[in-house]
């Protein structure tokens, strides 16, 4: 994979900045962007940017201002892409637990439907809706029941996940929003998790979701969307794999239905588009196990400990000597407090740092205070040899801001 983190830049950057700060690439998140464009150019869909992924404004109004949506599943979420540009009409509001409020705010913002994902949710969307004289475009999340063998914290198209409702009791939903003066059902989803990389489980959701959406038309309800989720995948030190792979599989199938495809891709646009860069306090022996322990904690990162995720580790100046195995720790008071374990480094210097790459997607945006450590800082790299900071380090005075 092409460097694209050059260590005079990220030395300039650090000099502002100090460590940990997430640094992340705007070439590489459009080049992602274009190949999926390219890949699926004969079918014309409309890309919503997974927000939870990485919600920084200004990653987002870089994917809103070259055609993205966006797809959100929070009220806070919505704030954040309404904020940065992206256009109402191609945002979709998913997840299991929106709150009355939440469906309101979509609602009044116009956004293009919401993904509802139980009988009750949708009950309560039409109470929404009623109560603000207004009529919901909606669409169901299936859960198709398709095993995508992925890590089990990011599988969510199997029956025993919270995530959609199975076929029967989709149909049921159908024709209740159907009957409804405030309800519009307009599409079709399902999204079968995280790091897939094979278009078969997309294929196989397919042929039964399309048997299905078939079904619909015969009671009379015609549907605009298929909404086929994200989750393709892309390893930790790697590009993500080329979408024409999925394109080229789920292409016919899309096509033999006639309705407007969305797709989400959220970590595969922005995963290796990002680093994390720490710095080395100290160095230590415990038993046969070496510690590189770094500024940088599961707090900053958690998805190596909460994910089991190996995030490639590059010194940003290699020093001379022997490669040595350790495992990078942070000052959490975890055992599980780790950023990669096992690792084979040169021995670094204190003060050294270190670029946890792999880290553009689910690292800032699962960051938290934990240990009263205040969150990273946020840069985005926009040229060759130019870059500017899109979020503060927080401070000690952050921590408390709030408490009363």
């Amino acid at each position: 994979m092409k460097n694209i983190f050059p260590g005079g830049l990220i030395e300039r950057i650090l000099k502002k900045t100090g460590t940990p700060v997430y640094i992340y690439s705007s070439e590489k998140i459009l080049e992602n962007l274009e190949a999926y464009k390219r890949s699926f150019s004969d079918l014309n869909p409309l890309f919503c940017y997974a927000m939870k992924a990485n919600s920084n404004g200004a990653v987002a109004r870089l994917l809103a201002q070259n055609g993205a949506g966006a797809d959100v599943v929070s009220g806070g979420e919505l704030h954040r892409a309404l904020c940065a540009g992206f256009d109402p009409r191609t945002i979709i509001f998913s997840g299991v637990g929106k709150t009355d409020e939440e469906m309101s705010y979509a609602l009044r913002a116009g956004i293009l439907f919401i993904n509802v994902e139980s009988f009750e949710e949708l009950k309560a969307l039409e109470r929404v809706a009623a109560r603000l004289k207004m009529r919901a475009e909606v669409s169901v999340r299936i859960n198709p029941d398709i095993d995508p063998h992925t890590h089990k914290f990011i599988t969510t198209g199997k029956i025993g996940t919270k995530f959609g409702v199975a076929f029967k009791e989709a149909r049921e939903l159908y024709a209740f929003a159907h009957a409804s003066r405030h309800l519009a059902p307009v599409g079709i989803h399902f999204h079968l998790g995280s790091q897939i990389d094979s278009p078969k489980p997309y294929e196989k959701a397919l042929v039964v979701v399309a048997k299905f959406i078939r079904r619909l038309g015969t009671d009379g309800i015609k549907l605009k969307y298929l909404d086929i989720g994200g989750g393709w995948g892309v390893r930790e030190g790697f590009d993500m794999l080329p979408p024409a792979l999925l394109a080229g599989t789920v292409g016919p199938l899309v096509e033999s239905l006639g309705l407007a495809l969305i797709l989400e891709p959220g970590r595969s646009l922005v995963a290796a588009a990002g680093a994390l860069a720490v710095k080395t306090l100290y160095r230590k022996k415990s038993g046969l196990k070496n510690y590189i322990i770094t500024d940088g904690a599961m707090n900053d990162l958690i998805r190596p400990a909460f994910y089991g995720a190996k995030h490639p580790v590059r010194p940003l100046v290699k020093r001379p000597g022997k490669a040595a195995r350790f495992d990078i720790a942070g000052p959490v008071c975890e055992s599980g407090d780790f950023l990669a374990q096992d690792v084979s480094l040169p021995t670094p210097s204190r003060g050294d740092i270190l670029l946890i790459l792999s880290a553009g997607a689910y690292g800032f945006s699962m960051s938290s205070q934990y240990n009263s450590r205040p969150r990273a800082a946020e840069v985005l790299l926009t040229g060759t040899n130019s870059w500017r900071l899109i979020r503060e380090r927080e401070t000690y005075q952050d921590l408390t801001a709030k408490e009363k």
